[in-house]
């Protein structure tokens, strides 16, 4: 049985700033209404009639009505179920059935929002500010995007740093994955991305390839790995916090259009299968591992210091990342 992530030691707090997966644009049809817990907060994510997604607070300045629950769309503002209350994507009360005056506090809490190839992404900010970088080039734009897409989504009980780390953690693909050698990483810091080029020799059912990807995060919660060679493919991966224990962690693979129509989708089905089955080897690991706030590193393993500092910019200007002394870590430069 996995243990509380509040009980493992870390470090870092659960709800970083950045860009953040909600949804699939498949998932949210024009005037549907979805319920999304994420945060730590209840949200409501839905699409009006202009074709557009928004998402705000779910609970009524009212009376409190989970808008998420029985909400409906009137155009493109979102009416609460218990009295009728309106409300535009900016959280602005709009109308109220008989009333002669809307109150100046008739508003909900409201989230930037983008969408682009079948992807719906919403940003927060540990301090409540607005968006202070963009998303990267979302994939979509000369892709075969959704619904040619393929996904995949995992509910895991731990934190978001656990599963960016392990992107540079190479020790650990030739012990737990098995790869002939651990992969050769270059990585690079740059602002709010932290890019990498992985070289790796797989080994799989006989068949042998280097494997190339180059990685791009993009804030705490996105990240864009390309893959060059032979198989081509692209994964947008995002990790969203539900809650301080648990994150949904979602992948959506694509294929340019450069190949081959008939070789896309066995491309992506084969790229999925195997992405697949090396994160769930890490599931387990990550329900049960502990934090090491001052880890004892050696020599080979990759990038994990300098990781962890790059990602502490994202966190809450008033939140500490005590040791586990109760001491402040340092930031590495």
């Amino acid at each position: 049985m996995s243990s509380s992530a509040t009980d493992r030691g870390f470090d870092f707090g659960p709800f970083p700033s950045g860009w953040v997966q909600l949804a699939w644009s498949k998932e949210l049809r024009r005037g549907q209404v979805r319920s999304v817990a994420a945060f730590g907060q209840r949200l409501v994510l839905f699409r009006g009639a202009d074709g557009a997604a928004r998402v705000l607070d779910a609970y009524c300045p009212h009376l409190g009505a989970d808008l998420g629950v029985g909400g409906t769309v009137v155009e493109n503002n979102l009416r609460c179920p218990f009295h009728g209350w309106q409300f535009d994507g900016k959280g602005v009360c709009t109308a109220i059935p008989h009333a002669k005056k809307i109150p100046p506090k008739a508003r909900l809490g409201s989230w930037p929002v983008r969408e682009a190839g079948g992807i719906i992404l919403a940003w927060h900010d540990a301090d409540g500010r607005d968006p202070w970088f963009e998303v990267p080039a979302l994939p979509g734009h000369g892709l075969d995007a959704a619904p040619g897409a393929t996904t995949v989504a995992y509910t895991i009980r731990t934190r978001w740093r656990e599963l960016a780390e392990n992107g540079v953690d190479r020790a650990h693909f030739h012990v737990l994955h098995g790869y002939p050698e651990p992969p050769n990483l270059d990585a690079a810091v740059d602002g709010v991305h932290f890019r990498m080029r992985s070289n790796v020799l797989w080994r799989r059912l006989g068949f042998e390839a280097n494997v190339s990807l180059d990685i791009d995060w993009c804030g705490p919660l996105i990240s864009v790995a390309r893959s060059t060679g032979n198989m081509p493919f692209i994964v947008f991966a995002s990790t969203m916090p539900i809650d301080a224990d648990t994150i949904i962690h979602r992948m959506t693979f694509m294929v340019p259009r450069s190949v081959p129509a008939p070789l896309r989708g066995v491309i992506r089905g084969i790229a999925a299968i195997a992405a697949r089955r090396e994160f769930e080897r890490d599931i387990p690991i990550w329900e049960s591992k502990i934090c090491q706030p001052r880890p004892v590193l050696c020599d080979a393993d990759g990038p994990i210091a300098r990781f962890r500092s790059w990602s502490r910019q994202f966190l809450g200007e008033g939140e500490t990342t005590p040791s586990a002394g109760g001491r402040r870590l340092p930031v590495i430069a």
